[in-house]
């Protein structure tokens, strides 16, 4: 059996992904998908508590059924569904546990969507993309939209 992870984050370069991995899911019938989101420092709520604040991230059952719902979407849309998946959700560094999830699951590919940084941007944070490639423990298929200028 093919494990594939297939990173998502609910983006329009996520919905791609989702897209691609419901059709590869339709074509190798052995294909167990394994969709991951992780919950990045950025998405953790502020609440404030007394003199200070504390940051409290989403709870994983809230997330996990966002995305429960996105990936239906995507599959009604497309007509299709897919015979064997999971959706998982954890905290952390987004491209560390990404790397680490298909470590653990004895990965045969990542799929993981390109959202196009700023080169201010890339040249400071660096592409989550780019460092799941450099760091995966098996092939990546990066997922990157076409621009209105290369016509859809």
């Amino acid at each position: 059996m093919k494990k594939v992870v297939v990173a998502i984050d609910g983006s329009e370069a996520s919905r791609g992904v989702v897209d691609y991995a419901i059709h590869y899911a339709n074509r190798e019938p052995d294909a167990d998908m394994l969709f991951l989101h992780v919950i990045a420092l950025s998405e953790h709520k502020p609440v404030f508590y007394g003199e200070g604040t504390v940051v409290i991230p989403p709870s994983d059952e809230e997330v996990k059924a966002q995305f429960e719902e996105f990936i239906k979407v995507e599959m009604e849309a497309l007509g299709k569904t897919i015979p064997r998946m999971s959706i998982s959700v954890r905290s952390g560094k987004v491209y560390d546990q990404i790397v680490k999830f298909a470590e653990e699951n004895g990965a045969f590919m990542i799929m993981i969507g390109h959202r196009g940084l700023g080169a201010m941007e890339r040249f400071f944070l660096g592409s989550v993309a780019a460092k799941v490639v450099a760091n995966a423990p098996c092939s990546v298929y990066v997922h990157r939209p076409r621009t209105e200028a290369e016509g859809k």
